[in-house]
């Protein structure tokens, strides 16, 4: 199917549902996409899989007497299958009780920004083109040691269209392509074994760099054999680019419009204040055409628009979904996200500002620290102060007089945001780890003065 044929279907497919929509008394508008995806799943270097497939998403908001909303979902593309979910989320819209702040489907007139988010090379991909970059990461991997045992992840490749319709004649449509690479590389020492692992994105075949990628995940793999236990304490660290944009995500989540209302963000009435480090800027930059998470239109039918998050480590801008704005008395700026069934407002399309020096020159100047490349199962444990916890992952090294001397054992973390942000230094590379939850970014190493570990993990 070609990319008009998917523009076409999904035009025609959000016509018929909205029309029923309107017979039923109500308004709405749809979320919708398609796209061609090549897959590969490979273990122990060999691959296993390789194939071609389709992913469709058809997301429908329904809104009775503007006031009373309901959204529902379905990947069945049928004309029976949409009527259907017409049917079922105008019922539902009618039963939810009404918001008095709700201000409605969007009617106001915009222009939106022509973004070129696809990669003009996809259409001609063959699935040999998908196996050569594979493996030549895996032969890059493998070459680091012979104690690097065996190269296994996953490569995703979806090219395809996105499309907002509304009852209101909003109609925004543009083609998009979207690459999300996973490693996983397992090392072996007589019997330890030792693992690291990498997702990281792109939107264009040539960008992205499987070598590089797999020579850096193979050689943590390799260091992190003879993990040593230390103990739990403060320590100078260096959060590599994952652990970056985990950190970057959990500060997202503070500027939402949804944690405002709740008064469960750290970050509350801080606007103009100097809350983190001078070196940290922040932009939300949803036309940055390399960003995964890039796009024009929100998921409520705004246009989106470029604005500091942070800028010198004074807080902005908050993001505010229309709703979250009419109640709080602020103006969105097309920040809404479609998050797990509700649409929050989050700056989901980040950039930070790099700083002057190289990850290897941050750690040169450590004493004794530890460079956290991976975070695990990072959460909120007391949002009001900023306090989140979670562990470190497949890749914790020791630093002393300004050099990795070996790896540690993990541990967990308990520490808040705004503390250990508040002086730090900011590496000179951006990259971009796979987007989370379509909640994507660019980001620098951070080195961190102080950070807390809690405790000790068994591995």
């Amino acid at each position: 199917m070609s990319i008009e044929q998917q523009k076409e279907l999904l035009l025609e497919l959000s016509q018929l549902a909205i029309k029923r929509v309107k017979e039923l008394g109500a308004e709405a508008y749809v979320n919708a996409s398609i796209a061609k995806q090549y897959a590969s799943r490979f273990s122990n270097s060999e691959i296993l899989q390789n194939y071609v497939d389709f992913m469709r998403n058809f997301e429908l908001t329904v809104v009775y007497q503007d006031k009373q909303k309901s959204t529902s979902v379905t990947n069945d593309l049928s004309e029976k299958s949409i009527l259907k979910l017409a049917n079922y989320v105008t019922k539902v819209a009618k039963l939810v009780p009404p918001d008095p702040m709700y201000p409605g489907i969007l009617k106001e007139k915009q222009q939106f920004s022509k973004l070129n988010l696809n990669d003009p090379s996809a259409i001609n991909l063959q699935p040999d083109d998908i196996v050569d970059k594979i493996e030549s990461g895996i032969i890059a991997g493998e070459a680091v040691d012979q104690k690097v045992a065996g190269v296994s992840g996953n490569f995703l490749l979806s090219d395809g269209h996105v499309l907002f319709a509304s009852s209101s004649d909003i109609e925004v449509d543009y083609p998009s392509t979207n690459i999300s690479t996973t490693l996983n590389t397992q090392a072996l020492k007589d019997e330890e074994e030792s693992r690291s692992n990498s997702n990281f994105g792109a939107r264009f075949f040539n960008k992205l760099d499987i070598e590089k990628e797999s020579i850096e995940v193979a050689e943590r793999a390799v260091n992190g054999l003879g993990a040593k236990s230390i103990e739990p304490g403060d320590y100078e660290v260096v959060f590599d680019h994952q652990a970056a944009a985990d950190i970057i995500r959990m500060t997202a989540f503070a500027t939402s419009s949804m944690q405002l209302i709740t008064r469960r963000s750290f970050l509350n009435d801080r606007i103009g204040q100097q809350v983190f480090d001078e070196d940290l800027t922040i932009l939300n930059d949803p036309h940055n055409l390399d960003l995964l998470s890039a796009k024009p239109i929100d998921a409520e039918g705004l246009a989106t628009q470029g604005f500091p998050v942070i800028e010198n480590g004074i807080l902005k801008n908050y993001s505010y979904t229309r709703l979250h704005a009419a109640r709080l008395g602020a103006v969105p700026k097309g920040c809404g996200f479609s998050f797990f069934g509700r649409t929050i407002g989050i700056p989901f399309a980040m950039i930070m500002k790099p700083g002057g020096v190289s990850k290897e020159d941050l750690i040169s100047n450590i004493d004794n620290g530890l460079l956290v490349t991976n975070l695990h199962y990072t959460n909120y444990v007391n949002p009001p102060v900023g306090s989140i916890t979670g562990m470190s992952k497949d890749g914790l090294f020791i630093i002393k007089n300004g050099e990795i001397v070996g790896s540690a054992k993990n541990m967990r973390f308990t520490d808040e945001l705004p503390r250990f942000l508040k002086d730090i230094e900011i590496g000179s590379e951006l990259r971009q780890p796979a987007s989370m939850m379509g909640i994507g970014s660019m980001v620098a190493p951070i080195k961190a003065k102080n950070f807390k570990f809690t405790s000790k993990t068994e591995h």
